[in-house]
């Protein structure tokens, strides 16, 4: 079923009919010619002087022949009216089985666009009703169709365009998990590495989507996740201020001590990170132009590590 097979069954239905009225209105001319006569033979006979017994008998025999033709075309009218009809039906009934299997063939076929299904459910569908339950969370659809066959389905409700695109709550659980290790554009990185897709994604035309630093800071404010600076925080770690107090030295000495390994340091943004003071044995302020800062980290990570062999 197509809308040109549709077309064209309407076609071929009007054709029958119109040739079917056609010999329909011959018949009825034929009873109307008979009806005249018959009236015309009534005429007649009722002009007729009684006491002429043998003009009257003869003008009620062509009477009662006229009314005998008339009986006849009528009989013949409906007779064939009747024939018609049912060649009609029939017709009909044979273009619309085989439409039904074009029908099914065309909804089946892969190649078929959505538009075109929309138009066969055109042609099939008189109306649609649609009862939501928000409760259960589904949709109860009741489906009026052209011959009068009702029929209820059942279906979950769908979702709304901001449910569509809504970040699913495992890449919010992973979010979670790397802001322990990693700032927003190092999540971003191992999201998009793993396959991991942003929300936007599912819209039309934005498959190509990524994640970025900006959309993994918006789902740390949207969800209310700990930001990296408060878990940072949490374990111990110093801001600049904070650790220079601690060691009795100059801010900026902080920042140089962090990028050569001296101590540890943790971004928690792009920008700007909190610092770890070992346990025991603090750097001391040296003259770095005799003890260099690369050299003294070096030092230190080699007796780090010799007294984790020793242990």
């Amino acid at each position: 079923m197509t809308p040109a097979a549709v077309e064209l069954a309407l076609d071929v239905r009007k054709e029958i009919q119109a040739r079917h009225e056609e010999a329909d209105r011959l018949r009825c001319r034929a009873v109307e010619r008979a009806q005249i006569e018959a009236d015309l033979a009534q005429r007649r006979f009722m002009l007729v002087d009684p006491d002429n017994r043998l003009v009257a008998d003869t003008l009620e025999g062509e009477w009662n022949e006229k009314l005998r033709i008339l009986a006849k075309a009528r009989e013949e009218r409906e007779r064939a009216r009747e024939h018609d009809q049912f060649i009609l039906d029939e017709a009909v009934r044979e273009r619309l089985v085989a439409m039904t299997v074009d029908f099914n063939k065309l909804w089946a076929d892969p190649d078929t666009p959505n538009r075109e299904r929309k138009r066969l459910l055109a042609h099939i569908i008189e109306d649609v009703t649609l009862v939501k339950l928000p409760a259960e969370g589904t949709t109860k659809v009741h489906v009026r169709f052209k011959g009068g066959k009702i029929q209820t389905l059942t279906t979950l409700s769908p979702k709304s365009s901001a449910q569509q695109i809504k970040t699913q709550p495992g890449i919010v659980e992973l979010v979670d998990k790397l802001l322990d290790d990693h700032i927003y554009s190092e999540i971003a990185e191992l999201l998009n590495q793993q396959g991991y897709r942003p929300g936007e994604a599912a819209r039309r035309g934005r498959h190509t989507a990524r994640f970025t630093a900006l959309r993994v800071a918006y789902l740390v404010h949207q969800y209310k996740l700990r930001s990296r600076y408060d878990r940072l925080r949490e374990r111990g770690m110093l801001t600049k201020q904070e650790a220079a107090a601690r060691l009795n030295i100059h801010e900026h000495t902080v920042t140089r001590w962090g990028k050569h390994g001296l101590i540890a340091s943790h971004a928690y943004n792009g920008h700007y990170c909190l610092y770890e003071l070992p346990v025991s044995d603090l750097p001391q302020k040296q003259c770095s132009r005799w003890n260099r800062l690369v050299d003294r980290a070096a030092a230190r990570r080699q007796n780090a590590s010799q007294a984790k062999t020793l242990n």
